[in-house]
């Protein structure tokens, strides 16, 4: 049965672990899926997964989430790293993405997370701003190996999960890697 189409919103399930397997499940063996790899960042691995699964059982859809300190204009503050969201392409366009980001930033709120932060692609902006993320006007820092600093090529966006979480004025700096 083909349920690309389905009347039924899909099942988001939470994933004991996400492989390297389960990434060339939804994207295929490329080297580059995101299209990300010319930045030349490391990256932080996610610890929580959500996925979804295909009728078949095919894993299809995937987000995962990492809790990481940074400071906004001068203020430390905590936030839940939104990454890795993947959607098998022959999925895409049917509302997965939407699905399992919303059901990550769910979870989020209940372990008291008040922000939401994510790096994308400036066409993907449009697909965060209708789950409610903002775009992160100034320049964005992130730390790398060694100590060193690397601005985020990528556009930024956060997303508030809390009544009144704002978000600051001024530079942001993730005292950590992204993810």
């Amino acid at each position: 049965m083909d349920d690309r189409f389905s009347p039924e919103p899909p099942a988001v399930v939470r994933l004991p672990q996400y492989t390297r397997a389960d990434h060339e499940e939804i994207l295929g063996p490329a080297d580059d899926p995101y299209g990300i790899a010319h930045v030349g960042l490391s990256w932080l691995p996610k610890d929580i997964h959500f996925g979804i699964r295909a009728a078949d059982g095919r894993l299809v859809a995937h987000t995962g989430l990492v809790p990481i300190p940074l400071t906004v204009g001068g203020t430390d503050l905590e936030a839940i790293g939104v990454g890795g969201v993947a959607v098998a392409p022959d999925r895409r366009g049917t509302g997965l993405a939407q699905a399992v980001v919303r059901a990550a930033l769910g979870h989020a709120r209940t372990l008291g997370h008040r922000r939401a932060l994510l790096f994308c692609h400036p066409p993907l902006a449009v697909l965060y701003r209708r789950l409610g993320f903002r775009e992160v006007a100034e320049e964005v820092t992130v730390e790398q190996p060694e100590g060193r600093l690397a601005v985020m090529p990528l556009r930024t966006m956060w997303a508030s999960l809390a009544e009144g979480a704002g978000w600051p004025e001024g530079p942001v700096r993730l005292r950590s890697l992204p993810m």
